[in-house]
């Protein structure tokens, strides 16, 4: 069933797209984009800023109709960033199980488009059977795969209490939501327990940023640049610091950029932030290279001996040690005198 979804029919979906009546939600866009954050965080993905920016883009083009035709191409120039950047944006997004991700059928122009298709918009059931001509039966199955209703999702659905299902042998067969929506439920409430849990940082991020800036305007990209940099430095792992040192240092980081006067913002905050940490990470490997280097030069400490301390005193000389160096002085003269 699966490999219905691979390739989707461009005729078809340039119609649903432009035949659409929906318009864009800017509160979905932020809930979706905090859901796919969550889970990424789970597995220990944090995006940087720019594969941020192109999720966010894409996620808010998905609010629509619940389903998008785009080429890395196209994304590249309109966000000017490069493909690579699209390339991660598309892998991150299907890793979460969030989304769909497929090609066009079409051999010409648009065979390079991805199309992506939100699995918990309200449209995604029509888009099943309108576009990839899904049965009912397939349908059900297909959602309980990805168990990602979400409650936008189930408002929005007006579902019956049992539902006649048309099943593969062409028999009518009836479906039993009530447990399914329940198990759904306690999935996500579970989902959603333990990704506060791991996503501690985010919240304590977040309620700083509101804190000093009155509002969550423009948290995102610092959260991208945060994350980024914590991917970077734990691919390095150069420091050996703990996960605490680590959101000690983020934490440090945001509130030292955000608190900044503007006459020392040379060129924006979130440049100054990624500096800020930069200046940090750097300042703990020079301190660790110095001990280092000061364990390496220890130097060995000589045993001082007993007569060093008073080879400067003078020695009593004996009348039988006088004798014997005057003896001494006059052999030595005759022998001079002999030459």
């Amino acid at each position: 069933m699966k490999n219905k979804l691979k390739t989707t029919p461009n005729q078809a979906v340039q119609t649903f797209i432009t035949y659409g009546n929906r318009n864009g939600d800017r509160q979905l866009k932020e809930e979706r984009l905090q859901q796919l954050e969550e889970v990424l965080a789970t597995q220990g993905i944090y995006p940087g800023g720019k594969v941020h920016r192109v999720l966010e883009k894409l996620i808010y083009d998905l609010t629509y109709n619940g389903i998008i035709k785009v080429s890395r191409e196209h994304l590249s120039n309109k966000l000017e960033v490069g493909l690579n950047t699209i390339s991660t944006a598309f892998k991150y997004m299907e890793q979460s199980k969030l989304f769909i991700l497929s090609r066009n059928k079409s051999g010409k122009t648009n065979s390079g488009c991805r199309v992506i298709l939100d699995v918990q918009h309200v449209n995604f059931e029509s888009i099943l059977s309108g576009i990839y001509r899904l049965t009912a039966y397939e349908i059900a199955i297909l959602k309980e795969d990805f168990k990602h209703l979400s409650k936008h999702q189930i408002k929005h659905q007006d579902l019956a209490q049992n539902t006649v299902v048309s099943t593969l042998n062409g028999s009518n067969s009836t479906l039993n939501y009530n447990n399914q929506i329940k198990t759904l439920k306690d999935i996500k409430t579970s989902t959603k327990q333990a990704s506060d849990k791991k996503n501690n940082l985010y919240n304590r991020l977040k309620d700083l940023y509101q804190a000093r800036t009155g509002s969550l305007e423009g948290f995102k990209a610092f959260a991208g640049v945060i994350y980024g940099s914590l991917k970077k430095i734990k691919a390095e792992d150069k420091l050996g610091l703990s996960q605490s040192q680590l959101e000690t240092i983020m934490y440090q980081s945001l509130d030292a950029a955000i608190s900044a006067s503007d006459q020392y913002v040379k060129t924006n905050r979130l440049a100054l932030l990624s500096a800020i940490i930069r200046n940090k990470i750097n300042d703990l490997t020079v301190s660790n290279a110095s001990t280092g280097s000061e364990k390496k030069k220890t130097r060995k400490v000589e045993v001082v001996p007993a007569w060093f301390a008073t080879r400067h005193e003078q020695e009593e000389l004996t009348e039988e040690k006088k004798a014997y160096f005057a003896q001494e002085r006059e052999r030595i003269l005759a022998k001079l005198r002999d030459f």
